[in-house]
């Protein structure tokens, strides 16, 4: 047999399914099948390993092992239930779903012949078996070589696809209105295709699109369907209408979807409004009415991010507790710990950074100690700060949510209310 190249997976010789050998031997002496018959053997290769979506090529070869010639013989492959668009090559065809077979003619003796077919592997599946047979039309001294089965292992294709949408939300009635969309495959692995949808506005009267693969119906749903796309490669939409007389605040979502096992949905839909910041901050403390001398107070700082934006990267939410106001009575515990992210002090300013995905939310506790020995104003006040966007906690005009405030009961002086 002729030399695989390297990645290849050769046959393996099974029985056959019909006949054995020893059935074939108890009709024919050795030496007549030697005189009259004819040793047709055949193997197949085929890829050792493939992705969901790959094409996968098989070969199947027939060869007369014998010094006389072949009148003619048939092939039967019986094709793994996982590949998907085989189309039956010359002299060959598929009476049933998963069955092909060839019929060929005259092969000289000692020579061989090579029928080959593609197809492509079907998704959840880890293992393509495929088992070939042959029978010619004289008889066969042996056969043992007259069926082979190639095995190809499948693995599972990551195609994270995000999908990104710019235009207007509002514009002049009759002034034209167009919409990008962009498709970008961030990989691992190249896309074998994908299907985008937007269900355009009612108030953009008109749509058309000229971009490949695309199509608007007469109920403004933008459909389009894209072919293969390498890892880190992108496409680009557009649609353009008219806006109606009601094109003000218009907000629509487009998505997509690949063919292909896709890690990460969450960055498969798109709107043409500019994403929206968010993040609400609550600042508590423990339960009590009056804090006295020698008591630990216990802070707790719940971060959430409310906005349609994750806040990641150089973005990520943040905030600073400034406690000069709870130091003059009290002393910091060095205790701050963080659910995510990062919690650090330097002396009076607690800060908080990290990441966090939409809806996402983190927890911060600390904790102060008052002092037995009254010096200070008798006040604990301190508030979060957060110029993160969105924040309801910015420098000025803050939420009393952020904010705490506990009264310390002395011995000698009077409590001084707090400035509202």
């Amino acid at each position: 047999m002729t030399a695989l190249t390297s990645g290849m997976a050769s046959s393996t010789a099974v029985a056959a399914p019909s006949q054995s050998v020893t059935a074939v031997k108890g009709v024919h002496s050795p030496a007549a099948s030697r005189q009259t018959g004819v040793d047709l053997s055949v193997t197949k290769t085929g890829p050792a390993a493939a992705r969901e979506g790959d094409s996968i090529t098989y070969t199947i070869t027939v060869t007369n092992n014998s010094t006389t010639p072949s009148t003619g013989f048939a092939i039967t492959d019986y094709l793994p239930t996982g590949i998907r668009g085989v189309v039956p090559p010359v002299d060959c065809t598929i009476p049933i779903p998963g069955l092909l077979t060839c019929s060929r003619g005259a092969l000289a003796a000692h020579t061989s012949t090579a029928i080959t077919f593609s197809g492509v592997a079907g998704q959840s599946f880890t293992n393509l078996r495929n088992i070939v047979t042959v029978s010619g039309n004289q008889p066969d001294p042996d056969f043992s070589n007259n069926a082979a089965a190639v095995s190809t292992n499948i693995t599972q294709r990551r195609v994270d696809l995000a999908l990104s949408k710019s235009g207007p939300s509002s514009a002049p009635n009759g002034s034209p209105v167009t919409y990008t969309l962009t498709v970008t495959n961030n990989g691992p692995a190249s896309s074998t295709g994908w299907v985008l949808t937007d269900q355009l506005p009612a108030a953009l009267h008109g749509p058309f699109t000229t971009s490949a693969g695309c199509m608007v119906s007469g109920s403004n749903l933008l459909t389009c369907t894209g072919g293969p796309l390498a890892s880190g490669a992108s496409t680009t939409v557009t649609v353009t209408g008219v806006a109606g007389p009601n094109f003000t605040g218009v907000r629509n979502t487009a998505t997509v979807r690949g063919n292909d096992f896709d890690p990460d949905l969450r960055n498969n839909t798109a709107s043409n409004r500019v994403p929206r910041g968010g993040l609400t901050i609550t600042k508590t403390e423990d339960d009590r009415r009056t804090v006295r001398p020698g008591d630990t107070v216990r802070y707790t700082i719940r971060v959430r991010n409310t906005g349609d934006m994750d806040l990641v990267g150089a973005d990520q939410a943040h905030f600073t507790d400034d406690l000069s106001a709870v130091l003059d009575d009290a002393r910091y515990d060095h205790d701050a710990t963080a659910s995510r992210g990062t919690v650090s002090y330097a002396a009076p300013v607690l800060s908080w950074s990290g990441p966090l995905l939409r809806g996402e939310s983190a927890v911060i506790h600390y904790s102060i100690t008052v002092d037995r020995q009254d010096f200070g104003d008798h006040r604990l006040l301190n508030t979060v700060v957060s110029d993160t966007p969105g924040s309801n906690c910015p420098a000025t005009g803050a939420s009393s949510d952020c904010r705490t405030f506990d009264t310390v009961q002395g011995r000698d002086k009077a409590i001084i209310p707090a400035q509202q």
